[in-house]
């Protein structure tokens, strides 16, 4: 199953173009959007393609994203319109019979001729499916070529847990141009329903497995956990893992776990030494950013993820955040309202912060599992 779900990502969902009849009502165009959050949905442009590959527009839009009303495998697309070339030319490859590996052959070749482009780092596609048994909610984030090692992320599938309504994100075809990341979206009332029975209580841990739970459970074993002399800023190695991901212990004075890619290392280092030696935040954060600008401070992985857990109930609990510097909403078309009201009870979405800065990342609310907000 999971194959078939990075096979429908992969191809950005272009097979299975819908036949345009004389009349699509307003019922269908607006459920065409329902895979988008709410605030980007009434500014979202509808199209589908005719039965020979041809676009056909039902509704303008004047956002960065467009969405094809649901096809015949009861599933409904949004794209960001930066895609729509490379979409509409394999669009007229499928209508004339290509499919799977040669269909990928060709959209290959035509980028390598320059005849479309390559999808943007960071574009993002959303997905609803409405038959039984799938992830009914899914985003899925391009990171062409780079793979789960790069970057810190799990590429262990969780497809039945997303079903169960307690799936985290994970990631598909490293190492491969059509490499994303898979973000099955809890909590919803379009998503799977479901979550954890129970909450879990982190208390009951050893510190070392304590200060690893913002991670998935399986980079939780082999992560490195470390801590920070607070007179001094001096690391110390508290465990030594393998798996290139550090952990801190919860801080006591925020209620926070932080966990980071090693290439993060750098930049902790200078924050605790400047905070030991009595430096506001501010200035912290000044230093870090012109220490990162002269190459001190090596710029931190496209794509990375960290993961932050909250042991409280009056903040977001469980976030984990992707490291996308440079990208902006117009090219990506991800959304940059927060549902704030949504957060706090499970039902937020991710949303993009920074955009087109240096520090600009995707954050990603991880609803449904033990460690998240109840709903």
């Amino acid at each position: 199953m999971t194959n078939k779900i990075s096979t429908a990502i992969v191809l950005l969902g272009l097979l299975g173009a819908v036949p345009v009849t004389a009349h699509v009502d307003d019922e269908a165009i607006a459920r065409a959007v329902l895979p988008l959050p709410e605030s980007m949905r009434a500014d979202a442009a509808v199209f589908t393609y005719d039965a020979s590959g041809v676009r056909q527009m039902l509704r303008e839009g004047s956002n960065a994203v467009e969405c094809r009303i649901k096809d015949e495998k009861e599933h409904t697309w949004c794209y960001p319109k930066t895609t729509a070339a490379r979409r509409d030319f394999s669009a007229k490859l499928a209508a004339d019979g290509l499919e799977g590996d040669e269909l990928r052959a060709a959209e290959a070749a035509a980028e390598a001729a320059g005849k479309i482009d390559p999808v943007p780092p960071g574009a993002i596609v959303y997905r609803l499916d409405e038959s039984d048994g799938g992830i009914h909610l899914l985003w899925a984030v391009m990171l062409p070529n780079l793979t789960s090692a790069d970057l810190g992320i799990s590429s262990a599938g969780r497809f039945k847990s997303a079903v169960a309504g307690k799936g985290t994100p994970w990631m598909m075809r490293e190492g491969t141009p059509s490499a994303h990341l898979m973000i099955p979206i809890n909590g919803t009332d379009l998503s799977n329903q479901g979550g954890a029975d129970e909450a879990l209580d982190p208390s009951q841990f050893h510190p070392f497995i304590r200060a690893t739970l913002a991670l998935p459970r399986d980079l939780r074993r082999e992560a490195t956990v470390i801590s920070y002399d607070k007179k001094t800023g001096e690391r110390k190695t508290l465990r030594k893992g393998t798996n290139g991901i550090v952990c801190l212990p919860r801080d006591e004075e925020t209620g926070f776990t932080r966990c980071s890619h090693e290439d993060n290392l750098a930049e902790l280092d200078l924050r605790n030494k400047l905070a030991a030696q009595g430096k506001s935040r501010e200035e912290v954060t000044a230093a870090v950013s012109a220490a990162t600008e002269s190459g001190e401070v090596p710029m931190r992985t496209f794509g990375g993820l960290a993961y932050r857990y909250y042991e409280g109930d009056d903040k977001l609990k469980l976030l984990w955040v992707l490291r996308l510097p440079g990208i902006s909403a117009a090219q990506t078309g991800m959304p940059v309202t927060a549902e704030r009201d949504n957060l706090k009870v499970g039902k937020g979405t991710p949303w993009l912060m920074r955009e087109g800065t240096p520090s600009a990342h995707l954050m990603i609310p991880v609803n449904g599992t033990e460690l998240s907000n109840r709903y």
